[in-house]
């Protein structure tokens, strides 16, 4: 795993769909150093290459999506439970945001909570705990939600908290910038999991690349952060906050395909959302017939 550190305020910095390091916090931006940029490169070669098992055909009972060369990558973390008994966490990515770090582990996906953001941890799966789905959910909606497995206490004060990870499920920063027919399926999915937020009357409020992850083989996407920020829609102040960090975020992991995109989806990405989810959805649907024509799947492939 690599970690890059802001050199001005100390902040995990991004690598953002020019190339460029991007602050998240203090928005400083520089260039990759060669030591950097070599270990970027192996990193980014290894995910390029699990990445290219998408087009290869089933041999001997493998379906090409073999994580085994990824995780030589990941770095140890090393925690204390309260009352003593260590927790080892390897992690092939991390993102730290105000005092809460997201760990990619190989079964699951956890989150740190410093002992002065612990309160975050009930928030969250408050929030979680709040969503209400249709009684025929026949697109498995459930799953686009993080999905709790255990919560520890730590020697700090903090709390551990962990989700399940399912298969191949990857945070959207590890793709670099996406070419306008994949980011229109990330932007699908988000449309579909707004349609759930808005049928529970939640506005999450923390829609952005860090807080979604996705599945590059079945086109899945789960909303994996900032819950604790989460709340009724009725006390919002913005109440169609989701649906604008929608546009922001495609907008971000476009990065330098913008200009590929069509024009229907610049106008959608720039333009004012609907008055509210499911209506917001019918722009969209327009915009995949209009804009890609139609509905179509198509196989992820990321170039360095």
């Amino acid at each position: 795993m690599l970690s890059l550190k802001c050199k001005t305020c100390g902040g995990e910095m991004s690598v953002d769909g020019s190339g460029m390091l991007l602050c998240d916090y203090c928005g400083c931006k520089r260039a990759l150093e060669d030591r950097e940029l070599l270990q970027y490169r192996d990193f980014r070669l290894e995910l390029l290459n699990f990445l290219r098992g998408l087009h290869d055909e089933k041999k001997s009972g493998s379906d090409g999506h073999d994580e085994t060369s990824l995780w030589e990558n990941a770095e140890t973390v090393q925690l204390r439970r309260a009352g003593g008994a260590e927790i080892t966490i390897r992690c092939l990515y991390s993102h730290e945001d105000g005092g809460v770090t997201a760990y990619l582990s190989k079964n699951s996906i956890l989150y740190e909570f410093s002992h002065a953001k612990r309160q975050l941890a009930d928030q969250m799966n408050t929030a979680l705990s709040a969503l209400e789905f249709p009684p025929a959910d026949v697109k498995g909606l459930r799953d686009s939600f993080p999905s709790l497995m255990g919560q520890y206490a730590l020697e700090n004060g903090g709390i551990l908290v962990a989700y399940e990870r399912p298969e191949h499920l990857f945070p959207l920063p590890m793709f670099g910038a996406l070419t306008p027919e994949h980011a229109a399926w990330v932007i699908s999915r988000l449309e579909n999991i707004c349609c759930v937020l808005e049928y529970s009357g939640i506005v999450h409020g923390g829609i952005s690349e860090h807080s979604v992850w996705i599945n590059p083989f079945t086109h899945h996407a789960v909303l994996h952060g900032n819950w604790w920020g989460a709340q009724k829609k009725q006390q919002a102040e913005n109440k169609n906050q989701d649906l604008t960090d929608i546009r922001k975020t495609a907008e971000r992991i476009l990065g330098m395909h913008k200009s590929e995109a069509p024009e229907q989806m610049r106008d959608f990405l720039s333009g004012k959302p609907a008055n509210n989810a499911y209506a917001d959805f019918e722009l969209w649907d327009e915009v995949i017939q209009k804009g890609f024509g139609g509905r179509r799947f198509a196989k992820m492939d990321v170039e360095f």
